[in-house]
């Protein structure tokens, strides 16, 4: 059974994007699909055919397990070129094969970080144990040591077939194959994550406009056969139940997404101490998150008002101990009424707190 690694490597949930471009690409899911078929035919030899420049380590990561998981033979051809992420998959064969006019490459991992110098030293921290994670796989093939490996992909190194043999990435080096020879990596080029997420939301939009556009059309066709009776939902579902389906999803989705940001509101306007509230808000009796900022308030309002009586309370017995007149504070429950008062105001003009 043949397994293509060909293309970069990427997650599950961009894979349909590149099969919607037409553009080779590798993903965990397709590679569990392709095992699976395998298994069900009864093959007991996997054909991993590599043509890739790399992409996600943590998905080369779950190909590299699932393949090492297979109950068989798991031969691996390296036909193109197996850099970066992609070598890591390499290592998964029980034999691995290599074209005389292929090449491998082994780097450091590399990512793009913002934020002060805590950010900067806990994301090289996270890549070094990346390396570490990835060293593993190598050092399981070629039997190297951690630092032989670590300076390797400190200087980023490319190795032709003979050069992977002597350092025993691979296993055999393949006769010649007729395979087109590029120089220009851009084959594996990685869609810009900005791309993708602008074709997700043009298609959902498209969704969108194509589910209004049909009940647009249903609703001028009653019109035009004279008709007057009402689109219920119940007629729209026995007479047109896939718009029906389309609708109820757009829907849900709807729901899901005005539910999220409702409760992610309330998260963000909670302050430590009320978790009973916030809960009850968010769960147990579902309020907007300005009704929850009102209640918030009057319950620390409520608990000012309790501090404040036990003070009186605490303080009786020095009433009886002669002094100076002390100024006069103001009330601090006159502010908090305040501020629940402007806050309400916000909340019935339509505003939101800052």
């Amino acid at each position: 059974m043949r397994v293509d690694i060909k293309g970069p490597v990427i997650n599950d949930g961009d894979q349909w994007i590149y099969d919607y471009f037409g553009i080779p690409a590798v993903s965990p899911g397709k590679v569990l699909n392709s095992i699976d078929q395998a298994i069900k035919n009864g093959h007991k030899e996997l054909q991993v055919v590599i043509n890739s420049g790399g992409g996600s380590v943590f998905s080369a990561s779950e190909i590299y397990t699932t393949l090492k998981s297979f109950g068989g033979a798991v031969n691996v051809e390296i036909v193109g070129v197996a850099a970066s992420a992609a070598s890591v998959i390499a290592m998964a064969g029980t034999n691995v094969s290599m074209s005389p006019t292929a090449q491998m490459m082994i780097h450091n991992a590399a990512n793009s970080a913002h934020g002060d110098y805590q950010v900067m030293d806990d994301n090289s921290e996270f890549l070094k144990n990346v390396n570490a994670s990835i060293i593993n796989a190598y050092t399981a093939k070629t039997g190297k040591s951690d630092d032989e490996l670590k300076t390797m992909m400190d200087k980023t190194t490319w190795m032709t077939a003979q050069q992977a043999k002597e350092h025993g990435f691979i296993d055999v080096i393949m006769f010649e194959k007729e395979i087109g020879a590029v120089a220009d990596l851009g084959i594996n080029s990685v869609i810009p994550q900005e791309v993708i997420d602008k074709v997700r939301q043009q298609m959902a939009k498209d969704a969108t406009v194509n589910v209004v556009n049909q009940a647009n059309n249903l609703i001028n066709e009653n019109k035009d056969n004279g008709g007057n009776d009402v689109m219920d939902l119940k007629t729209l579902q026995n007479e047109h139940p896939e718009l029906f389906e389309q609708v109820k999803n757009m829907g849900y989705a709807e729901g899901v997404k005005a539910e999220n940001s409702r409760i992610k509101a309330i998260e963000d306007i909670a302050v430590p101490g009320n978790e009973a509230l916030v809960n009850n808000a968010k769960y147990e009796n579902p309020i907007p998150a300005a009704q929850f900022a009102i209640n918030a308030l009057k319950a620390q309002k409520e608990q000012a008002q309790n501090q404040l009586i036990n003070m009186q309370k605490d303080a009786e017995p020095l009433n009886d101990i002669p002094g100076s007149n002390a100024a006069v504070q103001s009330n601090p429950m006159d502010e908090v009424e305040k501020e629940a008062e402007a806050l309400a105001n916000i909340f019935a003009k339509g505003g939101q707190p800052q």
